[in-house]
């Protein structure tokens, strides 16, 4: 009887046993870990497509409109023009009542058109400006199949910049815009030299910014459902800026960057005068936000106005006479210059 053999036959039973050799275990490892891998790319996946597609495609709820110069008193003549980047806009050009002083090109918030700003332009146009109230892409009358938290739309107004000058006007250009209208004036203004002042009513430091204020307010709401209250709370989560951030870029050629454009970055190169306007209980743009913008910007001629009671895009409805008289001061003083 061999001695040996005994131990050659456990030795056997054991490899049995455990038929993985040293090389194979981390394989099965990884085949195990590849499985949550691939449900966090699946889910900032769906996340990113979702959020990016707010901003892409067809919205019919920004094209109606209901009012037009004729409501306000004012003249109109509707003209066509292109952004920098070839969309097809559309716009009003409505004169000044008396010899004009300059031209102010008028830009709306998102979720609206051009007609939410003649408010804005009849006082404009009564002030002895002249006023071009453009429908930014993807709203009203404009083409363009998908927006940006204002770093497209600055081509928009650098396109009406174009269009002024196309006319003969030879006076002096600023420009008024609303939230992301604002942000997209601010922008507009570090390119050009031909923006001599900006009225930046509610532009936020960056969308970022925007991105988390909406998203933790709806989140502790209480009328929020209990899907959106989800979907709010996803988006709070590391990772899914970016995750929108990637996936807006694949879809549309366009790089938001990190912070879903930033106007803190480009604030420096602005070398016109800044009135920038704020209302107390805004919410989405809170004034200290407003106040990060004014630190970043060059010089001494830029001003913040805060309006108090008013909140998003409500500082004009909330004090119009405060707000008329404090646009035409800072127009007439920054542009007889």
């Amino acid at each position: 009887m061999n001695p040996i053999e005994p131990e050659q036959s456990r030795t056997r039973s054991l490899s049995s046993a455990n038929p993985l050799t040293p090389r194979q275990r981390p394989t099965r490892r990884w085949r195990w870990l590849s499985i949550p891998i691939g449900l966090l790319a699946l889910f900032y996946g769906a996340v990113g497509y979702w959020g990016s597609g707010v901003m892409i495609g067809e919205q019919p709820r920004w094209r109606g409109m209901t009012r037009g110069p004729q409501d306000f008193g004012l003249q109109a003549e509707v003209v066509s023009f292109r952004s920098l980047d070839g969309i097809p806009l559309k716009a009003w050009w409505l004169p000044a009542q008396a010899t004009p002083r300059a031209t102010v090109v008028i830009a709306h918030g998102i979720d609206h058109t051009r007609q939410v700003m003649l408010p804005r332009a009849a006082f404009l146009v009564r002030g002895g400006y002249n006023v071009l109230a453009v429908d930014l892409r993807g709203h009203g009358e404009s083409g363009g199949q998908f927006v940006s938290p204002g770093l497209v739309e600055r081509r928009d107004l650098l396109g009406a910049v174009e269009y002024v000058r196309s006319r003969g006007g030879r006076g002096s250009i600023a420009l008024l815009g609303v939230s992301y209208g604002a942000v997209a004036c601010l922008l507009a203004a570090a390119e050009s030299p031909e923006i001599r002042a900006v009225v930046s009513d509610g532009a936020f430091p960056t969308g970022a910014d925007v991105f988390g204020n909406v998203s933790r307010h709806y989140l502790h709401a209480t009328g929020t459902s209990l899907l959106l209250r989800g979907l709010f709370a996803a988006a709070l989560l590391p990772g899914t800026a970016r995750a929108i951030v990637l996936a807006y870029y694949l879809r549309t050629g366009v790089y938001l960057g990190s912070d879903f454009v930033s106007v803190l970055s480009t604030a420096s190169q602005i070398a016109c005068p800044v009135l920038l306007i704020s209302g107390e209980r805004d919410w989405i743009v809170p004034t200290e936000n407003a106040r990060r913008i004014l630190a970043a910007l060059s010089g001494n001629r830029s001003r913040l106005v805060t309006i108090p009671n008013a909140s998003h895009d409500t500082t004009y409805s909330t004090a119009p006479v405060l707000y008329q008289e404090t646009v035409l001061n800072f127009l007439d003083r920054s542009l007889t210059k």
